[in-house]
């Protein structure tokens, strides 16, 4: 369940937000050093600044979450930049180059991983039978 915490109108819309990202393919809260983005649906996010509680309300219901605060930087950028994208609300695919591509949560998420990114209640790819992964070097 979500942490006990004052409810009022926003708190509300911001757990149906969680409940929504949660049952979305590929629906994750990204965590960054400056703020979270919770992806709710294909175009569709939200972001804020208390990282910590954010990251704890959403992993209360069980939520994935990429925190990337105590990743490699440099390897950071270069996945963000390089690509592919999560495919957030829709099937991973291929357009034109990598940067402009989709792939999934679970393959994304475990190159994150191997940055040094906090994984949570995301399975490694290679557990889901996922033969495709090839971490960049």
């Amino acid at each position: 369940m979500i942490p006990p915490t004052r409810r009022n109108g926003n708190a509300e819309f911001l757990d149906d937000l969680i409940a929504q990202s949660c049952a979305t393919k590929g629906g994750h809260l990204w965590i960054n050093p400056s703020q979270w983005t919770l992806y709710v649906s294909w175009g569709r996010t939200i972001s804020g600044y208390d990282l910590d509680a954010m990251k704890a309300r959403v992993l209360a219901i069980g939520g994935a979450v990429i925190d990337v605060r105590h990743a490699d930087p440099d390897q950071v950028l270069h996945l963000a930049f390089s690509g592919p994208m999560i495919a957030v609300g829709e099937d991973p695919r291929f357009i034109l180059c990598d940067a402009l591509s989709y792939d999934s949560l679970e393959i994304i998420a475990a190159r994150y991983r191997s940055a040094g990114a906090d994984i949570h209640n995301i399975r490694d790819p290679q557990e889901a039978g996922d033969a495709t992964l090839s971490l960049p070097a």
